[in-house]
């Protein structure tokens, strides 16, 4: 378009107003002349203005071609703001007017009215996309650089100051222990030369000696800074008893608590979030640890975890079932979604007691009922579970488990025996299912109190797990088996030599399912139980104590534990190119591994948790969580900030040298290959 044929397009606007105004016109046309009309009157001029201040001819154009979407704005100063985040800030800011001639394309098209009124010619302006995505993605990255750079000169600023600080603290520190002991000097002086002595003649070579020898007043010492120990700071995110990180780090005089989570050098949260993976740098001057890997929950998630193992054993030939109990992933977000329920049911119906299994036609009938319940559309392709699960998970009650994917400390979790009770709960859940917990607290007397909780919990992910219907038990008691594993900044893995067992607080029936404190045995759930406590401190016992209940059956540390050292390596294996896909530096994370043992000590991986329970509820627990984190923290943090600190350990373990450290090395991460 010529600027000649723009002059005209100008002029001829307020023409083609009045006339289209003349006409027997809508409502929404009467909005548009009025609209027009205001702009035209009050505010050409501002809109001159802006238009002036551009000289770029390009804007020009732009600027003629946007005249007819004065309607759609209530004020030139929106329209100013459009144009500019548009064009001044994508194109002439850059410099690059030729590319934002070449990247704009004006196409003028005749809509056609209700009424067949003839309407204004719209300039409708389109990018192109390949063009325009370029000149963003250079914007974005080069900003994205600045701000880096801005951010590193702001750390250095930063920890020039604290160190300045802190070299003057040392500073005064010292200058006042030394004008202590001039002082002191000097009254030692004055009381010598008070007493009274006898005349003796002495040799000047004997004076000038003593003046040598005699101390002399101390001046302040300049303390260079390269001299003096680096510093370090840690941010603590609370909960999940956050203090006894800080105990850990009190040991370590060269660290203190900050507040400031930009400069410190250690950050522990319970979750990842607020993390800036995208800055961990080994060539960054500072450096910054973080206790939780980007893509943890490729193996905290159950559902990701089941995938996983299934991809493995896949690879192997092996039956996944044998390692974690009969599991399926129900993810209403997933668009195989509707081929999974039928699996889950097919299975389910196949492997019921005879009396709860219904004949093909009727499975069929009830499979299609639902679906409709659930409403979810036909998958593409059809799945078929060909394993066989153990004896041991099946008896007369016929239970299975329903467990939200993103919950943890046994929140969320039903025991059910019918399929319709499955399908209640599914619905519940996508529409929001208000749960009742206890909490405990206390009060300004320092008295525990209880409380009851509700929740709103919604999600559209689940696991569907079969119980495991014949445990084994201790004391007629259900229980599990809490262990520690540890995935270090070098991808090298680790357990920890030393676990806990932890009990329910009631005897075990599969004919009541409603008694959580008989089916699920974590202490966020048992401690509100009426006997918690009763028959073990914390319903927790020691690898020792299990050891000798079963010593006439079983050796508990020989078989059971190097089972799931094995299991627990071979899970973290699974995902050995996803949880650090990205390759960061820095990360490092404590996960909490639950095992399950069945009658005939068969060991079944239930769940794997990025943020282990580290409430010290036992004598037992007090003993083992601090030196767990204490000897984590050797293997990382004092690595990576090397500081002077004791190696002996503060925290003792019965029957470990303190000067052991307890984490064992299973090997590096490497991916699984057939």
């Amino acid at each position: 378009m010529s600027e000649e044929q723009q002059n005209n397009n100008l002029n001829q606007l307020p023409n083609l107003v009045n006339q289209r105004s003349n006409r027997n016109t809508s409502q929404i046309d009467l909005n548009f002349v009025q609209k027009s009309k205001t702009i035209q009157s009050e505010n050409w001029e501002m809109l001159q203005r802006v238009k002036e201040s551009l000289e770029s001819k390009a804007f020009s154009n732009f600027f003629t071609s946007s005249l007819a979407k004065l309607p759609n704005f209530k004020s030139p100063q929106e329209l100013a703001k459009v144009l500019a985040d548009q064009f001044i800030q994508n194109e002439i800011k850059k410099g690059k007017k030729r590319e934002a001639k070449s990247a704009i394309k004006i196409q003028v098209s005749q809509p056609q009215t209700s009424e067949g009124l003839p309407a204004l010619k719209t300039p409708q302006i389109r990018l192109e996309k390949n063009r325009f995505n370029q000149i963003r993605s250079k914007s974005r990255d080069k900003l994205r650089e600045l701000e880096m750079i801005k951010e590193q000169e702001r750390e250095k600023e930063q920890y020039v100051k604290e160190n300045n600080k802190q070299n003057e603290k040392i500073l005064k520190q010292k200058n006042k222990l030394l004008s202590k002991d001039t002082q002191r000097q000097k009254e030692q002086d004055k009381s010598f030369g008070e007493q009274p002595s006898p005349p003796i003649k002495v040799s000047k070579n004997i004076r000038h000696t003593i003046s040598i020898m005699k101390p002399q007043p101390s001046t302040p010492i300049e303390i260079n800074s390269q001299s003096q120990p680096t510093m370090y700071s840690y941010f603590l995110g609370g909960g999940n008893n956050s203090e006894l990180i800080k105990r850990v780090f009190d040991y370590r005089t060269d660290w203190h608590q900050t507040t400031n989570t930009a400069r410190a050098n250690f950050r522990w949260q319970q979750s990842n979030h607020g993390y800036k993976y995208f800055k961990l740098n080994w060539h960054k001057s500072h450096k910054e640890l973080l206790n939780h890997f980007e893509f943890h929950p490729e193996i905290s998630n159950k559902k990701n975890l089941l995938l996983n193992i299934s991809a493995a054993c896949e690879i192997l030939k092996l039956n996944p079932f044998d390692i974690t109990p009969v599991t399926f992933a129900i993810d209403f977000t997933d668009a195989q979604v509707e081929s999974n329920i039928s699996a889950f049911y097919n299975f389910y119906n196949k492997n019921a007691p005879e009396q709860k299994q219904l004949n093909k036609q009727d499975s069929q009938n009830k499979l299609n009922e639902i679906k409709k319940k659930l409403r979810i559309a036909p998958s593409k392709d059809k799945k078929q579970l060909e394993f066989q699960m153990r004896d041991s998970f099946t008896g007369p009650d016929y239970l299975w488990l329903l467990k939200p994917t993103g919950l943890n400390r046994g929140r969320g979790i039903h025991v059910f025996q019918d399929i319709d009770n499955l399908v209640e709960l599914l619905i519940d859940y996508q529409y929001g299912y208000h749960e009742k917990q206890i909490e405990t607290y206390k009060d300004e007397n320092g008295q525990t109190q209880q409380k009851v909780v509700q929740y709103l919990l919604k999600t559209s992910s689940f696991v569907v797990q079969k119980y495991i219907e014949k445990p084994l038990l201790i004391k007629n008691r259900k229980f599990d088996i809490r262990v520690w594993v540890f995935l270090n900044t070098d991808m090298s893995c680790y357990f920890f030599k030393e676990g806990y067992i932890r009990m329910a607080s009631e005897e075990y029936r599969t004919n009541d399912v409603d008694n959580i404190y008989i089916h699920l045995t974590n202490n966020a759930i048992q401690q509100h139980s009426d006997k918690y406590g009763q028959q073990e401190l914390g319903n927790q016992l020691s690898f020792d104590s299990v050891s000798d209940y079963f010593k006439s059956k079983i050796d508990f540390r020989g078989q059971i534990v190097e089972k799931m050292k094995e299991m627990a390596y071979f899970a973290m294996k699974t995902v050995a190119t996803k949880i650090n896909k990205l390759n960061r530096k820095f990360c490092m994370e404590i996960f909490g591994f639950d095992f399950f043992l069945d009658e005939l000590f068969n060991t079944y991986l239930i769940e794997v948790n990025t943020n282990p329970c580290l409430e010290e509820s036992s004598p037992l627990l007090q003993m083992l969580i601090p030196r767990m984190i204490d000897d984590a923290f050797v293997l990382t943090v004092d690595q990576i900030f090397p500081i002077q600190r004791d190696l002996v350990s503060k925290f003792p373990v019965t029957n470990y040298s303190d000067t052991e450290n307890m984490w064992q090395l299973m090997g590096e991460l490497t991916e699984i290959q057939g």
